[in-house]
Parts: structure tokens; C-alpha cells; sequence
């Protein structure tokens, strides 16, 4: 039996689809935890977090709680966009598979395209030396 899972529709929320650069700074509400100093991860944590009590408050199950929440911290990730939203986002999913929020195989496929995403940045050409005279 396959589980729905969590629909940020449903409660009123978006997952991300405009590109920023930078990761927005968690709100009040969404403060890092003592899980994580970077911000990134935490958000996503947080995200995690709310969608886990409430299900849980709902279905008293840790197992189908914790993958009812696992889409809400995917979408709580940064864009793969920008070297800093890149690197937030290798950490979210590192993250995310140590904690059993992101299945190891998907995680795998998560890095693989946040690898792909680093290799497009443009990186700037190195200053050319004056030529002698």
C-alpha cells in the first residue's frame, strides 16, 4: 500500500520554484535547532519536524509519521541554483539520508543532479598576465 505522502498544497504551502541565490534565513518559528547550524538544514529540519507532529498527533505511528514528513523536507530544500544554494542542498541530503528522511538510493540521484548543477556554474577565467613587452 502506497502512502500519499505530504502535500504542501494541503497545508497551505509551496515547495520552492523560484531561484534565489542564497537560502532565506529560517523565521522566528523556524529557528536552526540544535540539530544544525546552518540554516539550510535546518529549515529543512523544521519543515520535517511540523509535518511529523501533526501526523503523528493524527496516526500515533513513528514509521508512517516520519515518511509522511520526508516530502516536506525535500521541499523545504534550496533550488539548485548558485554555488551557496548547491552546497546547502549537498547538505540537506547528506543530512536527510544520515536521519532516514531521504532514502539512500533517492539520495544518491539527489547528489548526482546537485553534482550536475555544480558543474554548470560558470566559474570565472582566470586573470590573464599583462604580456611582456
Amino acid at each position: 500500500m502506497k502512502k500519499s505522502g505530504w502535500n504542501p498544497a494541503a497545508e497551505g504551502e509551496t515547495c520552492m520554484t523560484e531561484a534565489t541565490e542564497t537560502t532565506p534565513t529560517p523565521s522566528a518559528e523556524e529557528e536552526p535547532s540544535a540539530v544544525s547550524e546552518n540554516p539550510a538544514i535546518a529549515r529543512c529540519m523544521n519543515a520535517w519536524k511540523r509535518v511529523y507532529q501533526a501526523e503523528f498527533k493524527k496516526t500515533k505511528s513513528k514509521v508512517g509519521s516520519a515518511f509522511t514528513a520526508g516530502p516536506a523536507y525535500r521541499c523545504a530544500m534550496p533550488p539548485l541554483s548558485g554555488y551557496e544554494n548547491i552546497r546547502d542542498f549537498i547538505a540537506c541530503v547528506a543530512h536527510a539520508m544520515l536521519i532516514g528522511a531521504i532514502d539512500v538510493s533517492d539520495g544518491a540521484k539527489l547528489l548526482y543532479a546537485a553534482q550536475v548543477a555544480l558543474g554548470t556554474i560558470r566559474r570565472q577565467p582566470a586573470p590573464s598576465k599583462p604580456a611582456a613587452a
